[in-house]
């Protein structure tokens, strides 16, 4: 049976914990940071493993959002009970209904715990901790139509940001997802959690070029009936050079990062997997999560920082932009999103086109 290391000085070191749960097939992943805030991606069937008692058995009494990817039964079928168990103060998906019993209990859990709702929606924001984001990069205002399965495409993707090092989660994207975050520009990544259980309708070869993953996370079920994960999938993975984890094969994988290097764990063990140590202390939760913008993701642009995840103190270096309208700008982006092109700083009351032109010489846009 697996257990943790979640020595006291973890929560003051600033250690970051991921968690792929192993709930069969389906997705359940736990983030835990160094402050103590909890966010739990998708619950899984709820039929492989009682996914309330593993997150009580890792000390979560509360969670401060839950996430569900899409309405398809092996994400959120779990959630429902983890509702009623545990304290959830926001819930996030991507905004799309569902027919299915689990979906109408979810939400009417959500709406009976008056437990605030977010439609998910690239260009989001949310700070866990400094220098710790998670931010949606889909799916989009309009959404994808007519693609093989509409829920998966239009799943909610999260590059979540520790420092240095990035953690992206994918849902069930498929192909359509891929092609459209790489016209987008998506950044290099090095955990990716493989979509779609590493079925061969995701992991496209363009996708992994562009996030350069150095570690492949699959959460599938033993000899599942859908053949997970796929043969032609899993060989492009390979050749991009990630290393490739399964909840199958290791159980529950943990991933600590310190902001510079990542440590993967695992329930079983396997070459270059070491074994986790039980729990010393848990980590408390102390504040809720934050839907600002948060601290500078490395940029492409040398000497320059990413207007729509600058802090306060970041805006308030360029000439003409106090307190206030550096506010104004964060404000802006909490409820709107990203900005999509600098010139689009003129919408925000006192900011003109000189502005804007002295604005471009230090900072820059991108999703």
């Amino acid at each position: 049976m697996l257990v943790f290391l979640y020595l006291c000085a973890c929560a003051f070191a600033g250690i970051l914990e991921v968690e792929i749960l192993d709930i069969g097939q389906g997705d359940s992943i736990l983030i835990r940071s160094p402050e103590g805030k909890t966010v739990l991606i998708d619950g899984g069937t709820g039929r492989s493993g009682d996914l309330v008692e593993i997150l009580q058995s890792r000390n979560i009494d509360s969670l401060n959002l839950m996430v569900a990817t899409h309405p398809h039964a092996d994400h959120i079928g779990g959630l429902d009970e983890v509702l009623e168990a545990i304290p959830v103060k926001a819930y996030l998906d991507n905004g799309m209904t569902h027919t299915t019993r689990s979906y109408a209990k979810v939400m009417r859990l959500v709406e009976q715990k008056k437990i605030k709702y977010i439609e998910g929606k690239a260009g989001r924001v949310l700070r866990l901790d400094d220098g710790i984001t998670l931010t949606l990069l889909h799916p989009q205002d309009v959404r994808l139509k007519n693609t093989r399965s509409d829920l998966n495409s239009n799943s909610v993707v999260i590059r979540l940001t520790h420092k240095d090092n990035c953690f992206l989660f994918t849902g069930d994207a498929e192909e359509e997802t891929e092609d459209l975050l790489v016209q987008k520009g998506i950044e290099p990544c090095e955990v990716l959690k493989v979509a779609h259980h590493g079925s061969n309708h995701s992991s496209t070869m363009h996708f992994l070029k562009a996030v350069q993953p150095k570690i492949a996370l699959v959460s599938l079920g033993k000899n599942n009936r859908y053949g997970h994960p796929g043969e032609e999938s899993m060989e492009r993975i390979k050749k991009v050079g990630a290393k490739i984890y399964r909840t199958d094969l290791l159980g529950h994988i943990t991933l600590l990062s310190d902001g510079k290097k990542i440590q993967i764990q695992s329930q079983k063990k396997a070459p270059s997997v070491s074994n986790i140590q039980p729990i010393k202390k848990p980590i408390e939760h102390k504040h809720p999560i934050e839907a600002v913008s948060s601290e500078q993701h490395k940029t492409p642009i040398a000497g320059k920082f990413n207007i729509n995840t600058a802090t306060q103190a970041q805006l308030e270096t360029i000439k003409g932009i106090g307190p206030s309208k550096a506010q104004a700008i964060l404000s802006y982006i909490e409820k709107n999103g990203a900005f999509h092109d600098i010139n689009e700083l003129v919408k925000i009351k006192g900011i003109g086109k000189k502005t804007v032109e002295r604005i471009s010489q230090k900072a820059f846009v991108a999703p």
